[in-house]
Order: C-alpha cells, then structure tokens, then sequence
C-alpha cells in the first residue's frame, strides 16, 4: 500500500473526489460513468484516504493527518499552481474542507461538500469508540469481506467491478478482512464550532449539499452549523453519490461553472 493511493483520468479541468469514513475510492463509480456519459470535460482524480481502501494506514487521522498526505500525493499531477475543484462525501468533505484553506499548498478553485454531518449523539459517539477497540474481523470466505465492505461504503450492485469491491479488503492470517484502519474512528468526530471555525478558512466557493432522505443529517442543522446555505438533493439518503450520481454530478459542473 502507499500513503495514499490516487487514480486519475479524463482530460479537462482537475476535479479531486474524496470518500467519506469506512469507504474506498471506488464509491465514486457512478459519478465518474454519469460524467463520461454527459461528456463532461474534466481530469478526475479519485483518493482513497489514509487509513482506507488502498492507502497506509497511520497514527493521525485527524483533518490535517487526512489532508496533508492528499496534497503531497497530489505533487507532480497538475501544473504548478494549477486550481482544482474539490468534491468530498462526509468525512470526505472535511478533508475537502480543510485542502480550501490555502496553507497545504493546494490551489482549491472550488468545493462541494455533500452529507457533512454536524452534530453526533451519545449513542453514535459510543458506537464509535466500541468500533474502533475491535479487532478486525477475518473471514474465510473472500466473498463475505466484500459484502461487509459493501454495507459500510455502498461499494455493491451492478454499478461497481471486482476491483472496485477488492478495493477495501485484504488478505491476513490466510483470511480476508477490512483494509480500513479501525484507529479511524478512535478519535472524536469535529465539533460544531471546530466545524465552523474550519469553514471560514475556506478560500474559495463552496457549495453544501445533503439528501433529504438521509437518516443522520439534518440539512438545517447543516446550515446553521457551517454558516452557508445547503442544497437539498431530492430523492436521496446519505450516499447521494451512489443513490442519485447524476445529482452530484450536477455539483460537478456547478462547480466548474457549466
């Protein structure tokens, strides 16, 4: 595994897509497909972040941790001081988030970020904890690591390849198991006000968006917390990405002003 694993393809206006806690890179299959077949001009660039899919594991999965390994993987793949439009899911635009603010020498034009939860209930905050003391589950059947894999991330249907639900699962102890770093979830999730504060240090436009159909995130709440207001996508649970591409793929072309 490298730090972190980045693939890129298209042509066109960089566009970098980040995933959100427990995912792969890979959730962002429909997007990519609903932009070729719209022939949207642009060069994606799909990570899996620190701690996911195909990327190392490490020791800070804070928003910094997250982001600065993201923008050294970037090195080298866009001309010098080329802009490029940031789309983060959740955890995802977090990371997004905290790319925008214009000290990880990363010129962000603009940012969507989609399903941004803000507030966490006691239960949610000790699930957390409970996952992150768990030692990752083994299981001899490959077949049964990418089912699992598929329930946390959304990587399952016709939609997705072999090799984008081999994404987040590997081989131990003549098993297969998670790839995630269970540590991911050992630290507390942003506060509000850290939510906020992370907020305003964006530097450039940004646009939020939230499903009305999902379960964990209140598109009021959204608002209020990070100051901006928030579109509300129709039709849609939390992975919007993969419940209704083509309405993410229209946050693509907003944001690269289509």
């Amino acid at each position: 595994m490298g730090e972190v694993h980045l693939e890129a393809g298209g042509d066109g206006p960089a566009v970098l897509f980040l995933h959100g806690s427990g995912a792969s890179g890979a959730v962002w299959r429909p997007v990519l497909n609903e932009l070729r077949e719209r022939r949207t001009r642009c060069r994606w660039l799909v990570a899996d972040l620190p701690g996911h899919g195909r990327s190392a594991h490490r020791q800070d999965y804070s928003p910094g941790g997250y982001a600065g390994p993201v923008a050294k993987a970037l090195t080298g793949l866009l001309p010098d001081g080329s802009p490029l439009t940031v789309v983060g899911h959740s955890l995802g635009g977090l990371v997004g988030m905290t790319l925008a603010d214009g000290t990880r020498g990363v010129a962000v034009a603009s940012l969507a970020v989609v399903a941004m939860k803000v507030a966490w209930t006691e239960e949610e905050l000790s699930r957390r904890s409970a996952l992150a003391a768990k030692p990752p589950r083994i299981f001899g059947d490959e077949e049964q690591a990418r089912e699992l894999f598929g329930r946390v991330s959304g990587v399952r249907g016709p939609a997705f390849t072999d090799e984008d639900r081999d994404s987040g699962i590997i081989r131990q102890n003549g098993g297969h198991r998670l790839s995630a770093d269970p540590a991911i979830t050992r630290a507390a999730p942003a506060t509000g006000p850290e939510l906020a504060a992370r907020m305003s240090r964006v530097t450039c436009p940004a646009e939020l968006a939230c499903g009305d159909q999902d379960p964990g995130i209140d598109p009021a709440d959204m608002a209020e917390v990070l100051g901006r207001p928030v579109t509300v996508l129709p039709g849609a649970g939390h992975n919007v990405h993969i419940e209704r591409p083509g309405l993410v793929a229209d946050l693509v072309e907003r944001a690269l002003g289509r």
